[in-house]
């Protein structure tokens, strides 16, 4: 009868002690898991958490620009690439070019160009940035669509003026005539000469727009959740502070994994122990390192999971994926246009202007209450829009994305292919040449823009002799902070030095990272019931 017992209360001692055992196996794991992987990562998190915080508030850093000296080689303007050449302008004899550097004009049909941006013109690497330039001959009037606004130039002082607009400087797309009217578009808004040309001020346009029960793309929905935009400027300054969490968690991180190995070195060689003050700071750090992160751990990995689906590698999961718009958190916006318009063209033969925007391509006129109607296009627009988006004639449209360039025909609903080397039009993948612009000379010779070749010709290949770079040009090229910190939070900055494979830096990084805050979450959850028994 003793063995019986013996052995049934046997039965009983073992399962607490297995508990035990595995509770404690998970932890080790866990732990090991969040301090190495935390370790090897701090410096990944720690520029991760600080540019996102910059990235956040455009506004506050447009004026800061980065020396060429510090700006990797592959960011420098060659052939005008990326952008330097956007368009020109013909003004009699003369030629305008423009794009990111500004604004310069050549006398001699381009062969030498100096620059044209006395005056009010924005100095800053951002605020130069010319998006469109628009003369009339008839008019004598010459106006120029920057980041920080729009300028007129003062023919009889040879300056630049900045024209006033009703809710004060902002990013100028792209300049309209439409015969009885100037149109400025913005990513926001729409503005109109009141009254005649003579007189050039301006009044908003409150355009209405058709809401249909649509769906929102999960990239947008990733986007938005990753920096907090879904819920307006309250949920941006909540995801800074979890950001700023994030830097605290990394300094914290190391300097309680590297002091206490410095004072027992110190302690070795010269018997001193660590003062009051240091055991202190290193109590401090500990202990806010498991509050904080324990209370932003939810953030903190929303925003890591959703950084890790914005790459090229992961983004092509989420292109045809979709929830309902009733669905859909974010705080609506009084104006329907909010950070959505890219780019806008005028058709004539119909009076409408047409706006593509993040939500699809929409036409309306700016003369009627009547809403505005989303339309489709027969081609296909890369996701981040339009780059060539203009009236060629009357019923023919010339639209161009990084996915190639048309040239539609509306009313036949047909397009034609000037440049387009993909063979599959809905694959979501960019075309070999990244259009950022057109541009046809007056002996009939056209010219692809292209991101990273520069001045191509329609078959995609670069061309160096057609229009030279001056060197002045390059020299003198800065790149904004913001774009700065925008190439290092995607880690397209390290292409230079390891190719393509810059496109698993955030995936790998962001899945270990979510690993390690995963097991920061399980090593918290573990040991605070025994705080508690202790108490």
């Amino acid at each position: 009868m003793g063995k019986i017992c013996s052995s049934h209360f046997s039965l009983f001692d073992i399962t607490p002690i297995n508990h035990r055992l595995v509770k404690n196996r998970i932890y080790k794991i866990s732990r090991w898991i969040h301090k190495y992987f935390g370790l090897f990562f701090l410096l990944f998190m720690g520029w991760m958490s600080l540019s996102g915080v910059i990235l956040n508030h455009p506004d506050l850093i447009q004026n800061i620009s980065v020396h060429r000296f510090l700006v990797p080689k592959q960011y420098q303007p060659e052939n005008w690439n990326r952008s330097s050449l956007k368009g020109i302008e013909y003004m009699g004899d003369s030629l305008l070019i423009y794009g990111r550097q500004g604004v310069f004009l050549s006398h001699d049909k381009g062969k030498t160009c100096t620059p044209f941006m006395k005056g009010e013109f924005p100095t800053s690497a951002l605020g130069k940035r010319t998006n469109h330039l628009f003369f009339s001959n008839k008019e004598q009037l010459l106006l120029s669509a920057t980041n920080q606004g729009c300028f007129q130039f003062n023919f009889n002082q040879g300056i630049w003026h900045k024209l006033p607009l009703p809710e004060g400087d902002h990013s100028i797309l792209k300049i309209l005539d439409t015969d009885d009217h100037y149109l400025l578009v913005s990513k926001s808004d729409v503005y109109q000469t009141s009254g005649n040309k003579s007189k050039l001020t301006f009044e908003k346009l409150s355009l209405k727009k058709k809401i249909y029960s649509s769906n929102i793309s999960l990239i947008q929905v990733f986007f938005q959740l990753h920096d907090g935009s879904i819920w307006g400027l309250p949920g941006r300054l909540v995801w800074d502070l979890a950001g700023l969490v994030l830097f605290f968690l990394c300094i914290s991180a190391f300097y309680i994994w590297y002091y206490p190995k410095k004072w027992k070195r110190r302690y070795k060689k010269k018997g001193k122990r660590a003062s009051h003050s240091e055991k202190s700071a290193r109590n401090f750090f500990f202990k806010y390192h498991k509050k904080l992160g324990w209370y932003f751990a939810i953030l903190l990995i929303i925003i890591t999971f959703t950084g890790m689906f914005l790459t090229p590698v992961f983004m092509m999961t989420l292109v045809n994926g979709s929830i309902s718009s009733k669905y859909y958190p974010a705080i609506q916006d009084k104006n329907p246009w909010n950070h959505k318009i890219r780019n806008a063209l005028y058709d004539s033969q119909k009076n409408q202007l047409v706006l593509d925007c993040s939500d699809g391509v929409w036409a309306g006129s700016c003369s009627s209450e009547e809403e505005f109607q989303k339309i489709s296009l027969p081609v296909r627009i890369f996701g981040m829009g339009t780059t060539v988006f203009r009236e060629e004639k009357p019923g023919s449209w010339l639209v161009g994305s990084f996915g190639g360039l048309h040239r539609v025909d509306k009313e036949a609903d047909q397009s034609e292919k000037i440049l387009q080397t993909k063979k599959d039009n809905n694959s979501g993948r960019p075309a070999s040449t990244f259009v950022t612009g057109y541009q046809k000379l007056p002996d009939g010779k056209q010219y692809i823009l292209g991101h990273y070749k520069g001045i191509c010709n329609d078959k995609g290949e670069k061309l160096n002799d057609v229009l030279p770079m001056p060197k002045h040009i390059i020299k003198k090229s800065k790149l904004p902070l913001w774009n700065y910190m925008f190439e290092l939070h995607n880690a397209r900055i390290f292409r230079g030095g390891i190719g393509a494979f810059y496109m698993l830096i955030i995936p790998l990084g962001g899945l270990l990272c979510l690993l390690m805050l995963m097991a920061g979450v399980l090593d918290y959850w573990l040991t605070k019931p025994k705080a508690r028994n202790r108490n």
